[in-house]
């Protein structure tokens, strides 16, 4: 797996967990989600009003961000005995920018910590400080750092991860901004729209996840401002999971009700068929044009899920990724596609130790090896463009490819998807890995369902779960039987 990318110091995490014995696992409580979702009262009581939350990735990077998002994670999923191991505090993290994925010491130009500063609160340069100790890779394979020997308050793995993004990913893009609040406030503002129509004495407001203060903010212009007695919350994630809904966000939610008003949790968007109506449609558009002869691989790209027992999360996704898959192809028949799942983290030899899962960066090896014409991926975990699918995405899956950015991401044009196209042909050519075979494959990311064309079906998707809630609707099926029981995700 990429060591570019700031997931890869969870991926490592998770292998750390499945090596400890299972004495020490931490299997996740199930019943906040039994008793907040599938038993909870959906009756609306008194005058509604809607929340619309996501997870809120700053425009301009913000350490705090991911701080709390990626402590949140190793809290929620780690046993007990790993968190002693990967939660440490043992002083400020420093890399150099140039180095960012080195092992072995090295001698710096310049150290940045967290927070993109070269200096500390003295003003002198990090790199000019005598008394920094190297602290090498802990598996030979994520990368070692420098560290200032005082404690800060934050741990160590995640400054490690804030380096890799204020160093690597913001300073890539135009005017170092990133994508996600922008086209997910176009999100708010349409789903907002379609909701007036349909209900238009029911008051909405918006929240990010990781900025509690905003959540309390929401809640309380709903019960102060807008009287409203009952809350129905809707979150952006195509599917919920006890790490970052039932045990986490529906906690601070109530908490933040506190007993004022009723808090309803919709079903999740991705059980809805209006929801997944817009990657279809990204997937259609780019296949049915070309020639019905040639071959196309569509890998249907998920974010990828560690294996935390207990969190329902795999079980609800089925709905998502199984019904997706259908209706994809079903809309692509008689195009000569192969539709298959890959997942871009979780997967991979050095996590996946089963081979349950197909890594996506093992997809596209395979489809170079047969000769596709066209490999196509398109990812289907997000609704907006962000770190992960702009960077994260990409240099994992194209790791065979030696994939990197030069210069500035071509991504200026926010109305539209973030897509790559790597052409093949007699002046372009894939060299396969292991066997040292080109191939002549197109391959293309079409990026997820922003923009005019596509975020309609997202933002009716949304709504189209507060409807269910507020008409006092049948739920749509949210668990998919199978009739015996599988390794791994599905």
């Amino acid at each position: 797996m990429s060591r570019a990318k700031f997931w890869i110091l969870i991926s490592t995490a998770v292998v750390l967990a499945i090596s400890i014995s299972a004495a020490f696992s931490n299997k996740q409580d199930d019943q906040n989600y039994r008793h907040d979702y599938v038993y909870q009262d959906t009756k609306i009581v008194g005058k509604p009003g809607v929340l619309l939350t996501a997870l809120g990735q700053p425009e301009d990077y913000e350490f705090e961000f991911f701080n709390r998002y990626i402590t949140l994670i190793f809290k929620t999923a780690f046993p007990p005995a790993l968190k002693l191991l990967i939660m440490q505090d043992n002083g400020t993290v420093l890399m150099d920018p140039e180095h960012l994925a080195d092992t072995e010491e090295y001698e710096p130009k310049v150290l940045m910590d967290c927070f993109g500063k070269t200096e500390d609160e003295e003003e002198e340069p990090y790199v000019d400080i005598e008394d920094l100790k190297w602290v090498p890779s802990r598996d030979g394979k994520t990368p070692g750092h420098f560290l200032l020997e005082k404690k800060n308050g934050y741990i160590d793995a995640v400054e490690k991860v804030g380096v890799k993004i204020v160093a690597s990913y913001y300073p890539k893009m135009p005017n170092h901004k990133v994508p996600y609040t922008r086209q997910h406030l176009e999100i708010f503002k349409e789903a907002e729209e379609l909701l007036k129509k349909e209900f238009p004495e029911v008051p909405m407001r918006w929240a990010w996840t990781m900025d509690p203060e905003t959540v309390e903010k929401a809640i309380d212009e709903l019960i102060r401002e807008d009287k409203v007695k009952t809350i129905v919350h809707c979150d952006i994630f195509p599917v919920y999971s006890s790490l970052e809904h039932f045990n986490t966000l529906y906690q601070d939610v109530k908490d933040a009700a506190a007993e004022r008003a009723k808090v309803v949790f919709t079903p999740y968007p991705g059980a809805y068929p209006s929801f997944r109506k817009g990657i279809e449609l990204m997937v259609t558009d780019e296949i049915l044009p070309l020639p019905k002869k040639e071959r196309k691989l569509l890998v249907l790209t998920r974010h990828g899920w560690p294996d935390t027992p207990g969190d329902p999360y795999p079980e609800l996704a089925r709905v998502y990724y199984v019904n997706l898959k259908t209706e994809i192809e079903k809309a692509l028949e008689g195009t000569n596609t192969l539709v298959v799942y890959a997942d871009t983290d979780f997967a991979g030899d050095d996590v996946d130790k089963k081979h349950t899962k197909l890594a996506s960066f093992e997809a596209l090896d395979y489809g170079l090896e047969e000769k596709y014409d066209h490999i196509i991926f398109q990812m289907v975990d997000f609704t907006s463009e962000n770190t992960d699918t702009i960077f994260a995405m990409r240099l994992e899956t194209f790791e065979p490819l030696k994939f990197k950015y030069e210069g500035n991401v071509p991504y200026s044009d926010w109305s539209k998807p973030f897509r790559t196209e790597l052409k093949g042909g007699k002046d372009f050519h894939y060299t396969l890995k292991e066997e040292n075979r080109e191939s002549t494959s197109r391959v293309v990311v079409l990026g997820v369902p922003v923009g005019p064309r596509y975020r309609p079906y997202v933002s009716q998707g949304l709504v189209d779960c507060i409807a269910t809630v507020l008409k006092g609707e049948k739920w749509p099926q949210l668990v998919l039987e199978i009739k015996e029981k599988k390794k791994g995700m599905f």
